[in-house]
């Protein structure tokens, strides 16, 4: 499982699930990737002993009849609030109340999550509790308006409106295909508004059952359900910033009747509480699909839908917007230099070509990985054909847009473009020693360093 997505996970589930005891997150394989108790009194078990394995290993009683994790796994289904009584190999036997829940990314199951409280636990381990405030802390919007790199007219319009907009308090909704780039506008308009110093909490609404959803939002009190303890919901933890709820049209027709009731009376209710609770929250919303079509299939509130697109942002997909291309592979080229510590200085014509007249439909973010890819393939100093994905490759006619590139040079081009090619080639091979190239090429030390710094190859 990737990295960077299981930290992301990992917060994601600390913030949603602040009270309980202790956290399992194990990937599709039932191997446990992450885990956590603030009771370390009462668990006995220390990260280093169970991540790493099978969950079976750590818990020889379990099996795949009455091991809720492997039952997640087959069935992507959540199941919530059941007891368990277990014996770990060191002989420990711990009774607990469990929620397992499935986190699924762009709709694929990538982990589960085991969430468990301790009933049996003692007013002395009750006060050596680990906070898990103080391990996690609440996300913070990074990106601004100069992290939108763009010369297309309607995102320049849109990043002139988010200025314009800086001091309205207004919802928004944004609309855009996966990979456009939302995360970055929604980001943008939070630091550009008067709530910037405040906090920003994100949430995709597809990423959390929707049984677990409403409690998340809203927060719950001790009793209101088996084993709850009081918990703040995100609407709470937004007071006085910005709430931004990533691919709404996921969420419950239900559970979007009491966000709408929620921006309107500016008022939550904790599940099980008598109580409400004023809130001072902006809200911002994102679909990944088109806001009208989400209506007609009754997959968004039409009511919600108009309260939400006071201020509406529509993203175009990089297909739309290719003047951007060369300006994002040079950003994209910069960074992937900074981060691998290479020196890789251009594209080829070939691949500028193939770049321009790819349809991206995974967007910047397809872009970007292909560039990632591409790095992890090339040791020179250009970015070449081969090292570009073979599904790329298998999408564009490249032997053709290799021959259109050569067929407007002059034979005097022609040449020189293959000499340097050969010597950039046999460069590499011999790991950039001077020596050994120029006596595969046959030519002196001196003629070599020459054409090296003439193909700026050095």
């Amino acid at each position: 499982m990737n990295i960077n997505k299981l930290n992301k996970y990992i917060g994601q589930v600390m913030r949603n699930f602040p009270n309980v005891d202790s956290v399992i997150i194990t990937d599709t394989d039932a191997i446990v990737r992450y885990y956590f108790s603030s009771y370390r009194n009462v668990s006995r078990v220390t990260a280093n002993e169970i991540m790493g394995k099978h969950i079976f290993t750590f818990y020889p009683e379990l099996n795949e009849e009455n091991s809720y994790i492997l039952k997640c796994i087959k069935t992507g289904k959540a199941y919530l609030n059941y007891e368990q009584e277990l014996t770990d190999i060191n002989g420990n036997t711990l009774r607990s109340l469990c929620s397992t829940v499935p986190i699924h990314d762009n709709g694929e199951l990538v982990a589960i999550a085991e969430l468990s409280t301790y009933p049996d636990k003692s007013v002395e381990e009750k006060n050596k509790r680990i906070e898990v405030a103080e391990l996690f802390k609440l996300e913070k919007a990074s990106n601004t308006l100069d992290d939108i790199i763009t010369v297309n007219p309607c995102l320049m319009e849109i990043k002139e409106h988010i200025k314009a907009d800086s001091l309205s308090d207004a919802p928004v909704l944004v609309y855009g295909k996966t990979g456009t780039g939302k995360e970055l506008v929604v980001n943008a308009i939070h630091k550009c508004s008067q709530r910037a110093n405040g906090p920003f909490i994100v949430q995709n609404c597809a990423a959390i059952p929707s049984t677990l959803l409403e409690s998340i939002l809203f927060g719950n009190v001790k009793g209101s359900f088996t084993g709850a303890e009081n918990s703040i919901g995100l609407f709470e933890l937004a007071n006085k910033g910005t709430l931004f709820l990533d691919e709404i049209n996921s969420m419950e027709i239900e559970a979007q009747a009491k966000i709408l009731r929620a921006i309107e009376e500016k008022k939550i209710r904790r599940i099980g509480d008598k109580k409400t609770t004023d809130i001072d929250v902006r809200i911002i919303a994102a679909t990944n699909e088109d806001p009208i079509e989400c209506i007609k299939k009754k997959t968004m509130r039409e009511d919600l839908y108009y309260r939400l697109s006071v201020i509406r942002y529509d993203i175009p997909p990089l297909k739309d917007r290719k003047e951007d291309i060369p300006l994002l592979m040079e950003h994209f080229r910069e960074m992937y230099n900074e981060k691998f510590g290479k020196n890789i200085r251009e594209f080829s014509n070939e691949v500028k070509t193939v770049f321009l007249r790819y349809d991206w439909p995974g967007n910047v973010r397809e872009l970007k990985n292909v560039i990632e890819a591409a790095y992890h393939m090339n040791f020179g100093l250009t970015i070449e054909l081969e090292n570009i994905p073979r599904h790329i490759a298998e999408r564009m006619d490249i032997e053709r847009i290799a021959l259109e590139n050569l067929s407007s040079m002059t034979l005097s081009e022609l040449v020189e473009e293959f000499e340097k090619e050969i010597i950039k080639r046999k460069f590499i091979m011999n790991d950039h020693k001077l020596s050994q190239t120029a006596r595969d090429l046959s030519i002196s030390k001196q003629s070599l360093h020459y054409k090296l710094k003439k193909y700026d190859l050095l």
